[in-house]
């Protein structure tokens, strides 16, 4: 079966106007009327910092009026009963404008609400996403089809054709962001859709500089800002993250405490085929470059400490190892997004990464050219 195309989760966000930091709000109506709908009070909501927000108001002779407040335009969205999470639900964004709303109360997901710039921009970018779930569907569709009869060839083709239908994507929402650069929407692309592990953080890095200034200090950006900032101690270029684990022994070891050596950060387990495959070529990259200042720290993802203790003795890995014993989740694992083993950093001297996931003979060039 083909990958589903990058998951559109909506991050439902908005600034809540409680905040201590004093922010010039505005105000802005929301009027509707209700077809089919057989309750008695309509439910708009918001989150802001994880919290649930949710106003309720009533109906009169089908036809209801929010007065409400924010700070920056953001995102608000309507169901059918006091559940901030109930699906269907159908989403607007709001800004200095007031909204007209048409309720369907038996079919919400296809009400119909117009507002300022910051909806029509929404209504653009919706558009735009349905178009890729409209064709990803039809791949799908076809490749059943062809599985159904055997037909190899052409599955293979969809499955090339969905590779480019992802990149196809990316550049969209990269596309919308350059051409919008003063719209909360391309905010919202830059800190939901484009947060996400198939997404090089070079990529958002690149949207994020489209934004106009005159946006840079709304919630979308600078939640999307904190989240590369959090994410820059595993990029190539920036120093690493330090952290702390015990070894086999009970000694805890910081990754600062190699400052002046090259070391590579090797995630593995002794479970993780892979890794033990990967083994013998960081055996002999460290036995190459150990006395010109390149060692490894190995951050195990075992959880049976004696597993972890054999496989270091069998596979010779005669450098310092560290595990919290979590597996999957291993705290360090979580602090440099690792979701699959192998996978290691290779930093230098001052503590900067300057290489990733170098296996083979990459980890001996990478070395080489670096190790004089």
């Amino acid at each position: 079966m083909l990958k589903k195309i990058i998951t559109l989760s909506l991050a439902l966000l908005i600034f809540n106007s409680f905040s201590q930091k004093k922010e010039k709000q505005f105000s802005f109506k929301v009027n509707g009327t209700v077809k089919n709908y057989t309750g008695k009070i309509v439910y708009i909501h918001h989150k802001w910092d994880e919290k649930d927000f949710t106003d309720s108001t009533k109906l009169v002779d089908g036809k209801f009026t929010f007065n409400l407040k924010s700070t920056d335009p953001n995102m608000y969205w309507f169901t059918n009963d006091r559940n901030i999470n109930s699906n269907p639900n159908v989403i607007f964004f709001a800004d200095q404008s007031d909204v007209k709303v048409e309720l369907r109360g038996d079919s919400i997901a296809f009400s119909k609400i117009e507002g300022g710039q910051a909806q029509k921009d929404y209504m653009e970018y919706k558009t735009m996403i349905n178009n890729f779930v409209l064709k990803q569907q039809q791949m799908q569709t076809d490749y059943n089809k062809a599985a159904g009869v055997g037909d190899n060839l052409t599955m293979t083709s969809i499955r090339n054709d969905f590779q480019n239908l992802n990149a196809s994507f990316i550049d969209g929402l990269k596309g919308f962001v350059k051409t919008h650069p003063k719209s909360p929407v391309s905010g919202f692309i830059i800190y939901n859709d484009m947060n996400n592990p198939a997404i090089p953080m070079e990529t958002v890095l690149e949207a994020l500089g489209y934004i106009d200034k005159s946006i840079e200090d709304t919630k979308f950006i600078k939640l999307a800002n904190k989240r590369v900032e959090s994410l820059k101690g595993t990029m190539i270029g920036f120093k690493a993250t330090d952290f702390s684990q015990n070894t086999p022994a009970g000694k805890p070891l910081k990754l600062s405490d190699y400052k002046g050596k090259y070391v590579l950060v090797d995630f593995w387990a002794s479970w993780c085929g892979p890794c033990r495959m990967e083994n013998p070529n960081v055996v002999t990259a460290y036995n190459k470059f150990k006395d010109k200042g390149f060692t490894v720290l190995g951050v195990s993802f075992d959880q049976n400490k004696d597993k972890w203790i054999d496989a270091i003795a069998k596979d010779n890995l005669s450098w310092d190892h560290v595990s919290d014993l979590k597996g999957w989740g291993n705290e360090v694992g979580k602090m440099y997004s690792i979701t699959s083993i192998p996978q290691n950093f290779l930093i230098d001297k001052e503590g900067k990464i300057v290489g990733k996931n170098l296996r083979g003979p990459a980890l001996e060039e990478k070395l080489s050219e670096i190790i004089k």
